[in-house]
């Protein structure tokens, strides 16, 4: 689409807004937009919410995980109104080897996802609806809180490791599910209005994505820690505590980006590598489970490196 531009007053450069635009989003005279500059390209954003988007689902014949995912994808994607059809009630939980009704599947992964809401439930269908405005002003905010809760997930799970009894693990499903209510948050709001920066948007997409991904690992790690009937290796959780350490690393380095921190977490990677390939030798094949699992963090890390890298400039 090409506009000519038009000269109004002694300096001043004018060109109209697309008319399907201007209804869309019930732009009016005296209305206030944003313009963002960046290098040969002029972006022009509304501040009014998006129209309302709606969509509809069958999930019949699909597990409990896939259903649950597939409610979370809507929801990130941006949808508002979402209507639910399934022909059976019951559904297979996998894990746990046993049927679940299908509606209370629904429910437990709502309650994970901030704004939604059931507002018609049916035999063997639902309607849900998001009753809370976008406020991208917390973006930032709710990033945040996603690194500390991961963090403070990452030490607890360290500490976990150095106790006799393993119960503690038993409450990591929780602390998954909670920073997985602010990550599918976080993707909502860049889904529906971007990032203030645009070409960032990507970039915090995939870093948020990845942080999402950690949070996963930990968890089923500590699922796989529960299994264990003794203490983990004192080997094992020096390498646990580099791990955490690298986290911690990546954190410093969002917040207050140097060259020197990239260097340490790659070196915390090589140093873990080496660990895991000495330690493998000498302890249990569970163990050896979790180690594995929890050093895909250290790689995931460098990817998230150069994803922060891109945003510095």
């Amino acid at each position: 689409m090409r506009r000519k531009v038009i000269k109004h007053g002694p300096a001043s450069h004018v060109i109209s807004l697309p008319s399907d635009w201007v209804k869309k989003y019930g732009i009016i005279k005296g209305s206030e937009l944003d313009v963002i500059t960046e290098e040969d390209n002029i972006i022009i954003r509304s501040s009014t919410e998006s129209p309302s988007e709606e969509t509809k689902i069958d999930i019949t014949g699909l597990d409990r995980t896939s259903i649950m995912y597939i409610l979370r994808s809507l929801y990130r994607l941006g949808y508002d109104l979402v209507d639910v059809r399934f022909d059976e009630t019951k559904t297979t939980y996998q894990r746990k080897n046993k049927e679940v009704n299908v509606i209370s599947v629904i429910h437990k992964e709502i309650d994970r996802l901030i704004g939604y809401e059931i507002i018609d439930e049916k035999e063997r269908s639902c309607k849900i609806k998001d009753l809370q405005t976008i406020n991208f002003k917390e973006f930032d905010q709710v990033l945040r809180r996603i690194f500390l809760l991961l963090k403070s997930m990452s030490e607890e799970f360290l500490n976990a490791t150095k106790e006799e009894n393993n119960a503690s693990f038993e409450t990591f499903d929780a602390k998954h599910d909670t920073i997985t209510k602010f990550v599918s948050y976080c993707l909502r709001i860049l889904n529906k209005k971007g990032y203030i920066e645009p070409k960032k948007t990507s970039y915090y997409y995939h870093i948020i994505a990845l942080l999402d991904r950690i949070t996963d690992i930990i968890k089923y790690a500590a699922r796989n820690a529960m299994e264990l009937d003794k203490k983990f290796d004192k080997k094992s959780i020096d390498l646990l505590s580099l791990i955490h350490e690298s986290i911690t690393k990546y954190y410093e380095l969002f917040y207050k980006y140097e060259n020197k921190d990239i260097h340490k977490i790659n070196n915390i990677r090589y140093t873990a590598e080496k660990m895991l390939k000495d330690i493998s030798k000498n302890i249990s094949e569970i163990e050896i489970i979790i180690l594995a699992d929890m050093f895909q963090i250290c790689e995931i890390l460098l990817d998230l490196i150069e994803a922060r890298t891109a945003l510095e400039y």
